[in-house]
C-alpha cells in the first residue's frame, strides 16, 4: 500500500465517522421536525388550557389554525405556536 492509498483510506474513515456522529447528533431533531406534534381537540384543550367549547370558538371567530382528517379535527403544535404569537399582546397588565 502506498502512502497516498493509506492517506484516502484514513481520510474515507474519518469521513463515515463523522458522517455517522453528525447524522447521530441531528437525528431527533430531524425526527421532530418530520413528526411535529399533532394535537386532538382535546390534547388541543389540555395545550391552551382551555375547554372544547372554547377551542370550536376559537377555531370560528379567531381562526386558530386547525385540519381534517377523517372528520376529526387536529392541530400542528407548531401552527399553534405561530398564532399563539400572532396573538400575544404587550399591553402592560
Amino acid at each position: 500500500m502506498t502512502t497516498a492509498d493509506l492517506i484516502e483510506a484514513i481520510r474515507i474513515d474519518i469521513k463515515q465517522g463523522l458522517r455517522e456522529e453528525i447524522l447521530a447528533e441531528l437525528q431527533p431533531e430531524i425526527e421532530r421536525q418530520l413528526y411535529s406534534n399533532i394535537f386532538d381537540i382535546s390534547e388541543a384543550c389540555r395545550y391552551l388550557k382551555v375547554s372544547d367549547k372554547t377551542v370550536r370558538r376559537m377555531i370560528k371567530e379567531d381562526g386558530l389554525p386547525h385540519f381534517w382528517q377523517r372528520g376529526q379535527i387536529f392541530f400542528k403544535q407548531d401552527s399553534l405556536n405561530r398564532w399563539i404569537t400572532k396573538k400575544e399582546t404587550t399591553h402592560d397588565h
